[in-house]
């Protein structure tokens, strides 16, 4: 965590946060100026503040996907109450850079300076949006098991090209029935071999996948 206050950041690096505390309407003159100055992407303000929190705190998700693409932390914890992208993300209100920075792999269980997670920080402002998405958020670390062989198994039951696109399906809010068996399936079944997950998977990904996202097909 920053002890002080001290603001010891080159000029590059103020000029990127002054960026981006202007709003989405900066966003090509953020993107030019990280590109042309090559500051650092996770550099600190003085409460160690990254781009990526802050981005995230003005909800600007557009942003966000520039900074995570080029490297930036989603669970850098410098901040000096120990607040994190996802606590900024849920505090804005934005449920799509909430869910953004959790398929980012954001850490739903850190705690803050205060005891409290993400959810419990979201909660607390009154945004109960956000508080959904992080608390019916499936992890993806759940799905790459399935994409590693375990014990004696010579092969994976799902093939790694397949984890990206089932996480989104599963995670979609569209409550869809397959989507609902695919995630229960998940947790039903965690260390054993789930046959009819396999061939849902087989069939529906990648080439239903998008029609299946959006509601229009049963397969």
């Amino acid at each position: 965590m920053a002890a002080d206050q001290e603001d010891k950041r080159t000029a590059d690096e103020k000029k990127l946060f002054e960026l981006i505390e202007k709003g989405s309407n900066t966003n090509d003159a953020v993107v030019a100026h990280v590109k042309a100055s090559k500051v650092k992407i996770d550099c600190l303000d003085p409460k160690g503040m990254t781009p990526l929190q802050l981005a995230a705190f003005r909800g600007n998700k557009q942003l966000c996907d520039f900074l995570l693409a080029n490297g930036a932390d989603v669970n850098s914890n410098y901040h000096e109450n120990s607040y994190s992208a996802l606590m900024f993300a849920a505090l804005s209100g934005n449920p799509e850079v909430t869910r953004q920075m959790l398929e980012a792999g954001a850490n739903v269980n850190h705690i803050n300076s205060v005891n409290r997670t993400a959810a419990q920080m979201a909660a607390f402002v009154g945004q109960h949006q956000c508080v959904s998405v992080i608390n019916n958020f499936f992890p993806r670390e759940e799905i790459d098991y399935f994409t590693r062989p375990q014990g004696l198994e010579k092969e994976a039951k799902l093939p790694k090209s397949v984890a990206p696109a089932l996480c989104r399906l599963i995670n979609f809010s569209n409550l869809h029935p397959v989507r609902r068996l695919i995630r229960q399936s998940l947790k039903d079944f965690p260390y054993t071999s789930s046959a009819l997950l396999q061939q849902m998977v087989r069939q529906i990904a990648p080439v239903k996948i998008v029609r299946l996202l959006m509601g229009l097909e049963y397969v």
